[in-house]
């Protein structure tokens, strides 16, 4: 029987030591803080992927909905004097609506029977939306101004260029990574656009299609004015 060298032995058996097992943990947080990034960008994608399907199911609807009522758009109510007003392409109860959990109920809207999905409403990267209920505004300038928070909507003969007229944006009241629409009402020239998609946001227009942009390329290409500059809504 050959014999056992204790010395050899006690080595196989040796763990490691405090410095190398220092060394592996710095090693794994040095590629942790590498690979954090890129997996925050993946679901960041994910979410700005799954907002632009909301965009297009509610610009469907909202087609839908036209269709239906002459080539009509959808009314809107607007501000504080039309909190609990029916009437809207989207219902709240309280102004400012992103302030307060529950404040909108989308199912009282008059584009929701064409919906049926509240979830459809909520931007997966917005989280007052997911507490209020809605993450998304339509374009002031789609509709007829009038007075008292309560405005009609253009017929699509009003639209020369229907694919350069944004019609549903995400709104932001004052910081554009952390608010939500506080009423369903982008306001132009007031309210400014979330910056929440990757310094972005996704819009959609009154073709149907949707797409995302910078802030400031929405604001240069006039989406808002169907891409003629103006300081007021044609």
């Amino acid at each position: 029987m050959p014999s056992i060298d204790p010395t050899r032995y006690a080595r196989e058996l040796r763990g490691f030591t405090l410095i190398e097992l220092l060394v592996v943990i710095a090693i794994i947080s040095i590629l942790a803080a590498l690979l954090f990034p890129v997996f925050s960008r993946a679901r960041e994608s994910a979410r700005k992927t799954a907002c632009l399907s909301n965009h297009r199911q509610l610009n469907l609807a909202w087609l839908q909905y036209i269709q239906d009522y002459d080539e009509t758009l959808p009314n809107v109510v607007d501000g504080l004097v039309s909190a609990g007003r029916p009437g809207g392409w989207v219902y709240y109860s309280v102004f400012p609506a992103n302030a307060t959990p529950k404040s909108y109920d989308v199912t009282r809207g008059s584009v929701y029977p064409y919906v049926k999905n509240t979830q459809v409403y909520i931007c997966p990267s917005d989280s007052e939306g997911r507490q209020s209920g809605n993450s998304y505004a339509a374009n002031s300038c789609v509709f007829n101004g009038s007075a008292m928070g309560f405005e009609t909507g253009k017929t699509l003969a009003a639209f020369d260029q229907p694919a350069s007229f944004l019609l549903i944006g995400e709104e932001a009241s004052s910081d554009p990574l952390l608010n939500s629409t506080d009423d369903g009402y982008l306001l132009y020239v007031f309210n400014i656009f979330s910056s929440r998609h990757s310094e972005g946001s996704n819009i959609s227009f009154v073709d149907g299609h949707a797409k995302w942009y910078r802030p400031e390329t929405i604001l240069a290409n006039a989406f808002q004015t169907g891409g003629v500059v103006s300081n007021v809504c044609p």
